[in-house]
């Protein structure tokens, strides 16, 4: 019930251990003003729902009696249906499926494409074959991680995209925005270049296999189905060559596709063809319209090399576009990260003060380290007026754990609801204890079931 310093709760404690760079101590200078509401702890709106929309996404899965689970390799459980339409689509000459799927090792989300009746599949081009991939990284190309044959099916198993939709979803007859285009060609001219220069063909550059995923700020392509074609051994006797050069030969198809919103392609017809043609030339500046004539009609496409060199003016404005976005994103990094931080010691502060009850020594909690803890408890969360009433002040809250988190040396004072006992003690105090007491229950507690 007496006034204690910290030296006297503390006489020879260690200092604690801090990141490196992180400040323990309070800036003389002025601090930010502290948020005043919730929201003002929270991303932008559209960033929220977006990131929202994505979480429930990967909650979704099969009906538990639904048949399509036994499709699924017992590694994998939570199966959901990446395929809109009911029936199951053929792709490069075999009936093929696609689910999100989680993984039972780790518990990550992945895409799951399935592959029925290959009956002749060659291992050691299929292993080459996936290797390769493995091996090559790009932001607009779905990373292919593994691959496996069973006696039934033919899987490979891809990177997990959110929010995204195939381009042929997306080509609904209505003409898109120039620039929208220019960014199209950019993204996709980028991972063309990244897999010609390892020396492998692309080979999926269609409407079926490019995904877009689309925010309030920009559209993100993404080339999916890397390395099927050639581990199934499809039109093996075409040269690398050959196949780089109808890479770019479908970039100027989709170019034409996206832009009018019709999906055309090798096979289109020529009165569908010139019909396209006609209204891309009408509505579409005269360097777009030669780009896409250049890439389709030429019989000798330029390079890709060539073509990266032909828009570096365009290809600096998709990266002053993509560095734009990132800071936005890196703001509301910034956000979540106080965010987690707070998370954080609002979780140990419950356990100490909610889990301290199941110790057999009941005067623990009332006592030392756990005493200190319910203490700064009361002074973050029970703050009262001068006439008695609850005072909900979030910059107090929020400055009072940024400070703890800090493990700054600013001394508080600490007093019980009854005014009975009190105490000054400094934040890296508060911050010891707080640790000390959850490392001692964590100690005491249930080993946990692995996932």
């Amino acid at each position: 019930n007496t006034l204690q310093s910290k030296e006297q709760v503390y006489p020879q404690s260690e200092p604690l251990t801090q990141e490196p760079g992180y400040m323990s101590v309070v800036p003389s200078g002025p601090l930010p003003a502290p948020p005043k509401s919730l929201r003002a702890l929270d991303m932008a709106d559209d960033l929220r729902k977006l990131h929202r929309l994505w979480q429930l996404e990967a909650f979704r899965q099969l009906d538990p009696i639904d048949p399509r689970h036994r499709a699924i390799p017992p590694s994998y459980c939570n199966p959901f249906p990446l395929d809109i339409e009911p029936i199951s689509q053929f792709s490069f000459g075999y009936q093929s499926s696609s689910f999100q799927v989680v993984a039972r090792d780790d518990g990550y989300l992945y895409c799951l494409r399935r592959y029925d009746n290959v009956n002749a599949v060659d291992h050691n081009l299929a292993r080459t074959t996936t290797n390769r991939w493995k091996g090559l990284e790009h932001s607009h190309l779905v990373s292919l991680y593994s691959t496996y044959v069973t006696e039934e099916a033919f899987f490979f198993v891809y990177q997990y995209i959110p929010g995204v939709v195939r381009m042929r979803d997306r080509l609904v007859g209505s003409p898109s925005r120039e620039e929208a285009v220019w960014s199209m060609i950019c993204q996709l001219v980028s991972v063309i270049r990244k897999v010609h220069l390892a020396g492998m063909a692309v080979r999926t550059l269609d409407a079926r296999h490019l995904l877009v995923q689309a925010d309030s700020m920009r559209e993100r392509w993404y080339v999916n189905c890397a390395g099927v074609p050639d581990a199934l051994g499809w039109e093996l006797h075409k040269s690398v060559d050959q196949l780089q050069v109808e890479d770019i030969r479908q970039l100027g198809y989709l170019i034409i596709s996206w832009a009018t919103g019709t999906e055309v392609n090798a096979s289109t017809n020529s009165a569908a063809m010139g019909r396209c043609s006609q209204f891309f030339k009408g509505n579409f500046s005269e360097e777009l319209c030669e780009l896409a004539m250049s890439l389709t009609r030429s019989k000798t496409p330029p390079s890709i090399t060539d073509l990266c060199r032909n828009l570096s003016g365009r290809i600096m404005d998709e990266m002053d576009h993509a560095e734009l976005n990132m800071q936005r994103t890196e703001r509301a990094l910034g956000v979540e990260f106080e965010g987690g931080r707070m998370l954080q010691l609002l979780l140990k502060l419950s356990f100490a003060n909610e889990q301290s009850e199941f110790d057999p020594n009941r005067q623990w909690a009332q006592s030392g380290d756990c005493y200190i803890v319910k203490l700064f408890r009361d002074f973050v969360f029970y703050q009262v007026d001068d006439d008695g009433n609850s005072d909900m002040d979030l910059g107090h809250v929020t400055m009072a754990l940024a400070k703890l988190d800090a493990a700054a040396e600013e001394e508080i004072y600490l007093t019980s609801r009854d005014g009975e006992s009190s105490m000054v003690v400094s934040y890296a105090s508060v911050a010891r204890c707080l640790e000390s007491v959850y490392q001692e229950l964590c100690a005491n507690a249930a080993p946990q079931q692995p996932y």
